[in-house]
């Protein structure tokens, strides 16, 4: 122990001395003209020479001295094999005789290390193949105790070149585990048949900005954040929304439907939801509880992708159709919904109205009447997912509880003449 504390002390100050104190000596030529050890790599080499150091300082001569510096390649390996024989580790004993070994060592360290290279992939939804998936390549390390023990052995026996031997490293994403993120995970679609071309549109619109979403492991998708502001400069157009339990005109209405395909999508993933939020009233494109409300006054939809590996989103529209799916890994069990619908009040009457303008009676005789909204009425509801796994268990787990108001029809009545 006491040894082992000498030796590395007087390596430390040795290094100190040679580094900071170099107008206290010089370095004179080699001791020879041909190296004394060559280090291999495949066609790369890198040279070793032994080298006198002239000291001007007593202190620095008798450490040199206790070290062996200036001594003769097999006095110095003699002393490196009674420092090991004491409880010495071999690099540190090398180094305390050969301290300009170091040198060569860290500049072919330097030279051949290489770091892994990890697969990467990328996603093109509306392409095929959807998945482009560049691999990895491994690095390497020197092994450089390694190379300490073949120079004490080469220097022992009069070898002058020695192989340099490396460790692989790994990359930590490779393509086999990016291949395993696309497939199919799940799948859902509603249906917006009979919309307006203006809400037709605005669906698509909100859609497209999702689609291609990359969502990594540990991030979270903001539906607010992709999609952006509902406004006409930014694409949408007015249609039909519920504010106030009423169906108004808006802009950039039907983007609700865009929110709950993807909110349904997600569920079918088994994905960890973070924000959802209900409507007013019982939407007609999805179950009771699972819809997806969204407006730009804080109602947000929201989910973490909780799991190890990235999650990818398609989404698309056509003319009567809204779909998003979502790839990953496979799913170790089987999700479906569930809508239990727990009380239902009366269906109210239809409230009808002169059409003054003809604005939904046109061409219509006088009296002639046209529904222009259906009615629907007070619904309270639950949301469950059931989960079948594959030893045959089947578990159903409530994901929310939601109250819906209720609305009324309109029927418009052509004016008469």
């Amino acid at each position: 122990m006491r040894f082992s504390f000498y030796l590395k002390t007087s390596l430390l100050f040795a290094l100190a001395i040679i580094t900071f104190c170099l107008p206290l000596f010089s370095i004179t030529t080699a001791f020879a003209i041909t190296p004394d050890l060559i280090l291999v790599y495949g066609r790369d080499t890198y040279e070793y020479y032994e080298r006198r150091l002239n000291a001007t300082d007593f202190t620095i001569a008798e450490d040199f001295e206790r070290r062996k510096i200036n001594a003769p390649i097999s006095e110095k390996i003699q002393l490196v094999t009674r420092l090991v024989k004491s409880g010495s580790a071999l690099k540190d004993a090398m180094l305390y005789c050969f301290p300009y070994f170091a040198e060569t060592v860290e500049r072919a360290s330097r030279e051949i290390s290489a770091l892994p290279v990890n697969a990467e992939i990328r996603f093109y939804p509306d392409r095929y193949p959807m998945f482009e998936i560049k691999r990895s390549s491994y690095g390497c390390r020197v092994d450089e105790d390694r190379i300490y023990e073949e120079a004490y052995y080469a220097l022992s026996s009069g070898i002058k070149r020695i192989g340099i031997s490396v460790q692989p490293i790994p990359p930590d994403v490779t393509a086999e585990s990016l291949s395993a993120c696309t497939r199919l995970r799940s799948k859902f679609s509603t249906s917006y048949v009979g919309s307006t071309d203006e809400r037709k549109h605005n669906i698509a619109l909100a859609l497209s900005r999702i689609n291609g979403t990359v969502v990594n492991a540990g991030e979270t998708f903001s539906f607010n954040e992709r999609v952006g502001k509902r406004t006409a400069s930014q694409g949408f157009l007015p249609a039909k929304i519920i504010m106030e339990g009423k169906y108004v005109e808006g802009v950039g209405g039907g983007v609700c439907q865009a929110s709950t395909t993807i909110y349904n999508a997600v569920l079918l993933a088994g994905l960890k939801v973070r924000e959802v939020h209900r409507h007013t009233l019982v939407p007609t494109y999805v179950e009771p509880s699972f819809d997806a409300m969204v407006n730009g006054s804080g109602c947000d939809f929201r989910f973490i992708n909780d799991s190890k590996y990235p999650v990818f989103i398609k989404a698309y529209a056509d003319s009567a159709t809204a779909t998003v799916e979502i790839y990953s890994t496979p799913q170790e069990n089987s999700i479906v919904r569930k809508s239990l619908t727990l009380e239902m009040g009366e269906r109210p009457a239809d409230e009808e109205f002169i059409d003054e303008n003809r604005e939904y009676t046109q061409g219509l005789a006088g009296g002639e009447r046209v529904k222009v909204s259906g009615g629907a009425p007070r619904v309270k509801s639950e949301g469950y997912l059931v989960y079948t796994y594959a030893d045959g268990r089947r578990e159903e787990i409530k994901i929310r509880s939601d109250e819906y108001a209720e609305t009324t029809g309109k029927v418009a009545i052509a004016p008469t003449d």
